[in-house]
């Protein structure tokens, strides 16, 4: 149950019954469009209105999506999973008349109309009002679709605050239209950073563990938008490495179309969520445990499972402060359990300063109690992570969304599972304004590429794992036994496999988010999106492979963008072959200029490297 909430399938039923008399239940709801494509129009005719495929249920009807085109003129989109020759059937109270095209129907009434066309049409409502308008149907064919319906809130409410909750309910319609899932659930918007975009995420959670297109059964889940990528893949290339790779924990994932209150929201990755309690983490659960309890200061059963999200201060600011922990060099956020109890905080917050402090000893040290890093962490889940971090790239390496959790009687701390992808790989372009850069992009201790951390010091985990021996030799072997191999079959096999079956989505995602109406140009430009991050992900493990094989042949390079921070600063690190060159075009532009300094000196892409060199924007 979820919140305790309790609600017999009755609901279900009525629910149906409702939107079977007027879809307006939830058609309606969402009044307000996008307001800078459609805004202060106050007759509601449109909203009256929804379509389904022929044979579907009700509650998957797709309602109107109202603006204006580029010239002004008022447009009906409407979104449908079906393929260009299927019939589709109206669905409005029944004195409503909607012509298309010179030709009127009824509620119940079905036909075809051509997609992707702007077509003549007007909506009539007795004692309301006509309104014209053209219509475009665009399909969003070949993968699953998931409606999510609120009873009583509407979009607004959940978009207005983080943590706005609101009851309703979820189907998921397979591919081929057929009925996967019904049931009520909790939704609301997920995610930081992402919460503040236009196209948001959503998390809903079930009654109870439910399975979903043929996922593990977990009542919680996550939808992605991928507002940030315009492949759609890098999370999916991501988390299919890290589970060919040995993580049982990486959730699983399917591509859906996403519809909200019968309104289209696009293309999004469906995840199971990391968590314990109704997530994909199968540990012992102190959620339940500590309910039983019912007292912070009663509980004493501290021997986990924990499941924690490594950030920094930034990232961990809104953290409440029973659920943050804090070691000298890392900030932490408790994710499960939610209702930890002090006990169990201090066993968890004892526990990772041990860990951290044996692995910063050098190599051959250990703690006074005669233990060495390797006794607090598991080798094999850290050098998963390491790796994951390192091939694509990833912005956010140790500074958000990365976790670690505790087993049952185990004081040992395991790497993942993986998470939260899109900002990776390509995404410095945006940044350093420099795509060739890309691949070469490393750190000084063979860490994530970016650093991030306090006075540029060293001081991160995954740094600090690669400063022994032992883990270094054994995360190369993990890269070229492993990781290399996988990566090369998901980038031949699974993305040819995802582009064709998301293109037609896609192209529906980009007409709900974007002005242009070139479908065809829109499919070019995610044919070459895709192109270019798989040639991408081939550069950087050809480099790594190189690099790892030959690391004595090579030098640093590190560019320090900003002299002025010392916390929180982001350098960009470059092995340079002994002897060798930069490169061509491998200078990073960085506040519109690429002048680089090494001391006095000028650096240029003609500049011979025979040792490990610092350039700075200055001259010193």
């Amino acid at each position: 149950m979820i919140g305790g909430r309790k609600v017999k399938s009755i609901w279900l039923l009525t629910a149906v019954l409702i939107v079977a008399l007027s879809v307006t239940l939830f058609l309606i709801t969402d009044k307000k469009r996008n307001a800078k494509k459609y805004s202060d129009y106050d007759l509601t005719v449109w909203e009256s209105v929804g379509f389904v495929p022929e044979g579907n249920p009700v509650e998957t009807a797709s309602g109107i999506y109202a603006h204006y085109d580029e010239n002004g003129l008022l447009i009906y989109d409407v979104y449908l999973p079906v393929e260009e020759a299927d019939s589709i059937k109206l669905v409005c109270d029944k004195k409503i008349e909607v012509t298309i095209d010179n030709a009127t129907y009824k509620n119940g009434d079905t036909f075809t109309v051509p997609f992707f066309e702007k077509i003549s049409g007007r909506i009539k409502i007795p004692d309301v009002g006509t309104e014209a308008a053209d219509f475009r149907f665009i399909a969003a064919s070949g993968i699953p679709s998931v409606y999510l319906g609120t009873y009583d809130a509407t979009k607004d409410f959940l978009t207005d605050a983080k943590g706005n909750t609101a009851t309703g309910f979820c189907t998921v319609m397979d591919s081929d239209n057929s009925r996967n899932f019904y049931g009520n659930c909790n939704i609301r918007v997920h995610g930081n950073t992402s919460f503040y975009a236009e196209k948001k995420s959503y998390q809903f959670s079930l009654e109870s563990d439910e399975e979903i297109l043929g996922m593990s059964a977990q009542s919680k889940w996550v939808l992605i938008s991928e507002y940030v990528d315009s492949t759609f893949m890098k999370d999916a290339i991501m988390y299919r490495l890290s589970m060919n790779t040995g993580d049982k924990y990486t959730p699983e994932f399917r591509y859906v179309n996403v519809y909200l209150n019968g309104q289209y929201e696009g293309l999004y990755l469906l995840l199971q969520k990391i968590d314990i309690d109704g997530g994909n983490i199968d540990l012992n659960n102190l959620e339940v445990v500590n309910e039983v309890a019912g007292d912070r200061d009663m509980n004493q059963n501290n021997m986990g499972g924990y499941l924690v999200e490594l950030g920094t201060v930034e990232a961990t600011q809104e953290t409440p402060e029973n659920l943050f922990v804090e070691t000298p060099n890392r900030c932490m956020e408790v994710k499960a359990p939610v209702n930890i109890t002090k006990d169990q905080h201090k066993y968890l917050t004892d526990l990772v300063n041990e860990a951290e402090q044996a692995l910063y000893l050098p190599d051959g040290e250990k703690t006074k109690s005669g233990k060495t890093w390797s006794d607090y962490y598991d080798p094999e889940s850290w050098e998963r992570q390491y790796v994951l971090q390192e091939i694509s790239a990833n912005y956010d390496t140790e500074y958000s969304s990365e976790y670690f959790y505790v087993k049952e009687n185990e004081r040992k701390l395991y790497g993942g599972p993986a998470w939260d992808f899109d900002r990776s790989i390509n995404d410095y372009i945006v940044f350093i304004q420099n795509e060739r850069l890309n691949y070469v992009l490393r750190s000084l201790h063979n860490n994530a590429i970016t650093i991030k951390d306090k006075g540029n010091s060293g001081i991160m985990w995954l740094r600090q794992f690669d400063s022994h021996k032992d883990f270094h030799e054994q995360m190369k072997r993990f890269f070229f036994e492993k990781a290399e191999p996988q990566l090369k079959k998901i980038l031949s096999e699974d993305v040819p496999v995802w582009k064709k079956e998301i293109e037609s989505s896609v192209i529906a995602d980009g007409y709900r988010w974007n002005d242009e109406d070139d479908n065809v140009a829109r499919l070019d430009v995610f044919t070459e999106a895709v192109d270019n991050i798989t040639q991408a992900f081939a550069d950087r493990t050809k480099f790594l492979d190189e690099y790892y094989k030959n690391e004595d042949d090579y030098c640093i390079v590190k560019f320090v963008l900003d002299e002025s921070k010392t916390e929180s600063r982001l350098d960009l690190i470059v092995p340079v072959k002994k002897n060798g060159t930069i490169g061509e075009d491998a200078l990073p532009i960085y506040k519109d200029s690429d002048a680089w300094y090494y001391g006095k000196e000028l650096f240029t892409l003609d500049t011979v490297v025979k040792e490990d060199m610092v350039l700075t924007k200055t001259q010193h």
